[in-house]
């Protein structure tokens, strides 16, 4: 017997794949809505890893910017490091290596902030937002993917938000959130 939550809830009735990869797949569903309309042709991007981001902190209340090389988009963009779980990874350590494979740091004070969909009407992406301060800070490694680090007074990161300087949503909500909930001095939220 069904539930009421059950009955607002979508149902798939058919999958047809259009592309799979251990990156990204995309799926057009058949879907059953709950007022019984048909879609034929629902698109669902799936992620088959979930994903962290980390907003890191020095002592001097900055933090720590990347400029990414975004090739989708075609423009450089500040961001904070980023990527996704391995198999058999914790969410924890995949914050880790990512910081120290965009960065070159290591961190101190990791704090789990919170975890968000950032476009939930299309993909089940998982993001897993975290924060830290900076424990200690190599050269960059990564020239592929990013162009530069700088450390930014958190007074001329929300100016960076507020006008618009960067458009990557996971960058924004997750400095957005640590500013708010993130303790630096102690490392509490």
């Amino acid at each position: 017997m069904s539930t009421y939550s059950d009955n607002l809830l979508p149902e798939r009735l058919e999958r047809h794949v259009i592309y799979e990869s251990d990156y990204i797949c995309l799926y057009a569903d058949k879907v059953r809505l709950s007022s019984g309309h048909v879609i034929d042709k629902y698109h669902q991007i799936h992620y088959p890893h979930e994903a962290v981001s980390i907003v890191i902190f020095n002592d001097k209340n900055e933090i720590l910017m990347i400029r990414e090389k975004r090739y989708t988009v075609g423009r450089l963009e500040w961001e904070i490091p980023a990527g996704r779980v391995e198999q058999g990874e914790s969410k924890e350590d995949a914050a880790r290596r990512e910081a120290m494979e965009e960065t070159g740091c290591t961190l101190k004070d990791l704090r789990f902030l919170c975890s968000q969909n950032p476009a939930n009407g299309m993909s089940d992406c998982v993001c897993h937002v975290f924060a830290a301060n900076v424990d200690t800070e190599a050269a960059l490694t990564d020239t592929d993917e990013i162009a530069g680090k700088v450390w930014m007074p958190v007074s001329d990161v929300k100016v960076l938000l507020r006008n618009n300087q960067t458009m990557d949503g996971i960058s924004i909500l997750s400095i957005l959130f640590a500013l708010e909930f993130y303790d630096k001095a102690n490392g509490n939220k």
